[in-house]
C-alpha cells in the first residue's frame, strides 16, 4: 500500500511538471512519466488489494497457519498468463532481454499451469509450522503425503498443497510458501 501512496505522489509530480508547469527541457518526458507513473499506481493498488485477500483465499483450502506477521501478494496463474500473453506480443527485443518467440514460448508454458501460491510470514519456529499441521484439525481433510522439512506436500483427490517452510534469516520469522495445483502439471 506505501507503495502505491509513493507512486500516486510521484504521478502528481509529473503531471504538474508535464501539464501545468511552465515550459521546459522535459516537459515530454514528464508526460511520459506520468503515464508511465500512473500505470505502475494502479498496478501496485491492485497488488495491495490482492494482499488483503490472500489470507482469505488460503482459508478456503486449509487452515493459515497462527501468528501471521506479513502477507506477500503472488500472482495467480491467470495473471501470470496475462502478462506472459502482453509480453509476448512486444515486438523485437529490446529491454526484456529475450525474442518474441522465447516470451511466445514462455506464455505458452505458464498457460499449461493452473497453480496458486500465497506468501506468508510468521512468528513461530519452522518446527511450530510442521507440529502445526501435523494435526488433522488445520488441514482439513488434506493428507499428509511427504513430511520432510522444509518441505510437507498435502493431498486431496487430484489436489495438491506444497508448503515449503524456511527461516527468515535474519529476521526471527519463518517464511511459508503455499503452492496449490489441481491435477497433474
Amino acid at each position: 500500500m506505501l507503495l502505491a501512496i509513493l507512486l500516486l505522489a510521484l504521478t502528481a509530480v509529473f503531471f504538474w511538471s508535464g501539464y501545468r508547469a511552465p515550459p521546459h527541457a522535459f516537459q515530454s518526458r514528464s508526460r511520459a512519466g506520468f503515464f508511465i507513473c500512473l500505470a505502475l499506481t494502479g498496478f501496485a493498488a491492485y497488488f495491495a488489494w490482492r494482499e488483503t485477500r490472500t489470507i482469505g483465499e488460503l482459508a478456503e483450502l486449509i487452515d493459515p497457519v497462527p501468528s501471521i506477521t506479513d502477507v506477500t501478494y503472488v500472482p495467480t496463474s491467470a495473471e501470470v498468463e496475462t502478462i506472459a500473453q502482453f509480453l509476448a506480443g512486444v515486438p523485437g527485443r529490446g529491454t526484456l532481454g529475450t525474442t518474441q518467440e522465447e516470451r511466445r514460448d514462455l506464455a505458452e508454458r505458464v498457460s499449461e499451469r493452473r497453480t496458486e501460491y500465497w506468501i506468508i510470514k510468521t512468528g513461530l519456529g519452522s518446527d511450530s509450522v510442521f507440529e502445526f499441521y501435523r494435526d488433522a484439525a488445520p488441514r482439513r481433510g488434506w493428507t499428509i503425503e511427504t513430511d520432510k522439512p522444509p518441505w510437507l506436500l498435502l493431498a486431496r483427490g487430484s489436489e495438491t498443497l506444497v508448503l515449503f517452510v524456511t527461516d527468515d534469516f535474519p529476521r526471527p520469522e519463518t517464511k511459508i510458501l503455499y503452492g496449490f495445483s489441481i491435477g497433474s502439471n
